[in-house]
Formats: structure tokens, C-alpha cells, sequence
């Protein structure tokens, strides 16, 4: 029976994200990829949790108990990576217990963010069984088939499947939502993102770290930007976190030995979610050196610190149109920047006091809750 069949039970919800274990647990990233899509889910899934629903979300196989009770959410386990064989492995386990764990959750909707072959399995279940299915893009990347980081075809086409049969789709920016016309035929809802919002903020004296850089470590991400800015500002106390990305471990290894022969720069390393908004508030400024992305975690947990950002990824000019820090488009600007605005802490506090001010408007739970409940439970 469903939610419309007997109004009086609270929907069902089941959310799917294969990392966000890490998130749930609370773990540092050693054996778990926490990125900004697994703590997104984490935040939702909480949220919809306290606000009555029943809340099941789909995870991997981490060595966990197969079901876990964690903030109202139930955390179910699916499969391990390893598990199977080469080539047949996406059959089974992976798609067979995918398909196994949907039907025990057995929800009223099915969510799930981030393009992959995925999509297209919550699409096809929500068709065969009549319950709805919400998809949310995770990044810039998954709104054209040329910049997709889906290497496999199958993948490619299961991901289109997928996204052009979900009964909503939401995107975090116009710019995405444009996209996914252009390239998929799919008309997108804005969808904003959650972060924590502190009572309080420090003043710049009582901040210890001159420019801050949070992500995970991969190519798109361009650390060595960040390494480039710390030796361009000696006088600068840098500090970098992150983890290596599944498949990218030389690249971390580079950053890490780069890092390590620069007496300004300290470099943390993999650090756990709950622990990184000590970074934020200890911080002046926050730089990206990102390519491309979706909508930075990390932009909002600045602002809600009340820290500028000093980026290379500006998502629809907001940074620009609101005074929430500078737009570059090299490690050489980024230096230059943020060498300017130390120097004049009367220009910081007023560019503090305006990132404050619009996270403070934005992050409000039940304003970022709305456009998810809307296309989870359209009245």
C-alpha cells in the first residue's frame, strides 16, 4: 500500500548512495570516497528523517551490519566492490542487490544524484513497480553527453535512460538546468544544498589559517594550483585537506610531496566531514581551483563562516553578484587576490559580513528541503 492509498502513513523514502556510509559513520575517507554528493545525501536524508518521513538510504558494503539505525535513517548495505567477477560483477552483485535492497526499502520514492548506470536501475524499478522516481544531476559534467565521467558506453546510455524517465529531475544551478534542456530534452527544477549554519562567526585576528583548500584530491579539482599558491605567499599560512579519488592516488602522492617542502603549508590530509568545520571557522579565506563543478559543498560551509572565496569556478555568478569573494582565472591571480584582501581587513569584514548574510538566507533547512519535498511529494 502506498502513501496515496492510505494518507495518514507518512511517504516512504528510499535514497541511494553508494559512499555515504562514510558520511553516516562519520569515517576520515581511508576506505571510504566522502565527496560532496555522499554528504549531501547524508544531510537530506536527515532532514526528511526529523521531518517524519521514513527514510531508508541505500549504501555499500563497508564491513558494516547489513541494516543500521542512524540519526531516523535506516542505512542499508548493498554490495562490495570487489565482490564478483571481472565483466560480470555489474550484473551481480552490484545490480542484483541493487535491485534487492529497492525492493526492501519498499518506498513511495526513490531518489538518487550523480549520472551513472544507476539511474537508469531506480528508473526502471519505479516503472515496473509505479513509484516515484527523483534524480538529481551532481555536477556541471552530467548535463552533455561530452562531458560526462562516465567512461563506459553501457554506462553512458543506462545514465540517459535513466534520467530522461524520472518523474523529476533537479539541478543545482540555471546553468545545469539549461543544459539538461539542450542536451537531454529534460526540463529541471533548482534544487539548493545543504549546509550547517554556526551561531556565530570568529573575526579575522582570531582566525590562525591565511587560505584554506578543501577536496578530495583528483585532476578536476587541479590541487597543484593550491600548491602553487602557497609558494607564491611565504608569508601565508596555507592548509590543505583531502583524500586521494578512487584511481588517482598518484596524483595525491605528488600533492603530498610538493606539500612537504613548503614550511607555510600543512597539509591535513584526509579529514573526517564532521570534523571540517574547524577548517571553515579557523579560516580567511577559502580557495577552489576547481575546472568545473556542480555547487561546491565547501562554498557554502565558507560562507556560512563567513569566509570569501577565492575561486576559479563561479556557479551562475553568484560569487561575482554578490560580493562573495573574487573570480580568477589563475593560480597567479588567485595569489594576487588574496594578498590584496588580508592587507585591507576593513574590505574583509564587509566581504565576511556579506558571505555570512547570504548563507544565513540560504541554509535555512526548510527553504533547501522545499524544492526536494516538492518533487518527492508534489500535493
Amino acid at each position: 500500500m502506498s502513501a496515496r492509498d492510505n494518507p495518514a502513513r507518512p511517504a516512504r523514502i528510499c535514497m541511494l548512495n553508494y559512499y555515504a556510509w562514510g558520511v553516516f559513520a562519520d569515517l576520515d575517507g581511508q576506505d571510504v570516497h566522502i565527496g560532496g554528493e555522499e554528504v549531501q545525501h547524508a544531510l537530506l536524508s536527515r532532514h526528511l528523517a526529523r521531518q517524519g518521513y521514513a527514510v531508508t538510504s541505500l549504501v555499500g558494503d563497508f564491513g558494516q551490519n547489513a541494516l543500521v539505525r542512524i540519526d531516523g535513517v535506516d542505512v542499508r548495505k548493498t554490495f562490495a566492490l570487489a565482490d564478483g567477477l571481472p565483466g560480470l560483477r555489474f550484473f551481480s552483485p552490484r545490480l542484483a542487490s541493487t535491485w534487492n535492497a529497492l525492493v526492501q526499502a519498499d518506498a513511495d520514492i526513490y531518489y538518487t544524484s550523480c549520472a551513472g548506470p544507476m539511474a537508469a536501475v531506480m528508473a526502471h524499478f519505479c516503472r515496473r513497480h509505479a513509484r516515484r522516481f527523483v534524480f538529481r544531476v551532481a555536477s556541471d559534467a552530467d548535463c552533455a553527453p561530452a562531458t560526462l565521467m562516465l567512461g563506459h558506453a553501457r554506462d553512458r546510455l543506462l545514465y540517459r535512460y535513466g534520467l530522461q524517465r524520472a518523474h523529476a529531475v533537479l539541478a543545482q544551478t540555471r546553468t545545469q538546468a539549461k543544459l539538461l534542456r539542450e542536451h537531454y530534452g529534460v526540463q529541471a527544477r533548482l534544487a539548493g544544498m545543504f549546509s550547517e549554519l554556526p551561531a556565530s562567526v570568529r573575526p579575522l585576528d582570531e582566525r590562525d589559517a591565511d587560505l584554506l583548500w578543501v577536496a578530495n584530491l583528483r585532476a578536476m579539482k587541479r590541487p597543484e594550483w593550491f600548491i602553487d599558491i602557497a609558494r607564491q605567499v611565504p608569508r601565508l599560512r596555507c592548509h590543505m585537506a583531502g583524500a586521494a579519488h578512487p584511481g588517482e592516488t598518484a596524483l595525491y602522492r605528488r600533492v603530498l610531496d610538493a606539500a612537504a617542502l613548503l614550511p607555510n603549508l600543512q597539509f591535513h590530509g584526509q579529514v573526517r566531514f564532521g570534523a571540517t568545520s574547524a577548517l571553515f571557522a579557523n579560516a580567511r579565506l577559502f580557495v577552489n581551483t576547481s575546472a568545473f563543478e556542480g555547487f561546491p559543498n565547501t562554498y557554502l560551509q565558507a560562507w556560512a563562516h563567513g569566509v570569501p572565496v577565492i575561486a576559479s569556478f563561479d556557479p551562475d555568478g553568484l560569487i561575482a553578484a554578490h560580493g562573495l569573494g573574487f573570480v580568477v582565472d589563475s593560480a597567479d591571480a588567485a595569489g594576487a587576490r588574496a594578498r590584496a584582501l588580508l592587507n585591507a581587513p576593513a574590505d574583509w569584514a564587509a566581504c565576511s559580513a556579506r558571505c555570512r548574510q547570504y548563507a544565513s538566507a540560504r541554509l535555512a533547512p526548510e527553504t533547501v528541503a522545499a524544492p526536494y519535498l516538492a518533487a518527492m511529494v508534489p500535493s
